[in-house]
């Protein structure tokens, strides 16, 4: 199951993608530009480990199967919460913005965990 996760205030709150998909569900839809991403030079997908070539290779296939119409969604904080795959289709492509939806508020966390 795919997830979203970020430390508030010393803790780990995450998210199941599906769900925070469903939350956005009507969410207005807007372009948000590509530059304006923190998250495009940072490591979203391999944590402390140096990734392998089959971990790159996974990564590029979702890259290059995802639905580029499908909006980003953006917490209230405007950080990214889903949608690295589509944001890095967005670049290979040339484009310049992405479709984005995002919240006013954060949701609920599906689980909230202790940072050691």
């Amino acid at each position: 199951m795919e997830k979203h996760s970020t430390v508030i205030d010393g803790r780990r709150h995450m998210w199941h993608t599906e769900r925070l998909w469903e939350l956005a569900a009507d969410l207005p839809r807007f372009q948000v530009e590509i530059e304006s991403f923190s998250e495009l030079d940072q490591d979203c997908w391999f944590g402390t480990t140096t990734p392998t070539i089959r971990e790159v290779a996974d990564h590029c296939r979702r890259i290059n199967r995802v639905d580029v119409e499908a909006p980003v969604i953006i917490n209230a904080n405007g950080r990214l919460m889903d949608g690295g795959h589509r944001i890095a289709r967005a670049l290979l492509d040339g484009r310049t913005t992405v479709p984005a939806v995002q919240f006013a508020e954060m949701p609920t966390p599906d689980a909230i965990e202790d940072v050691e």
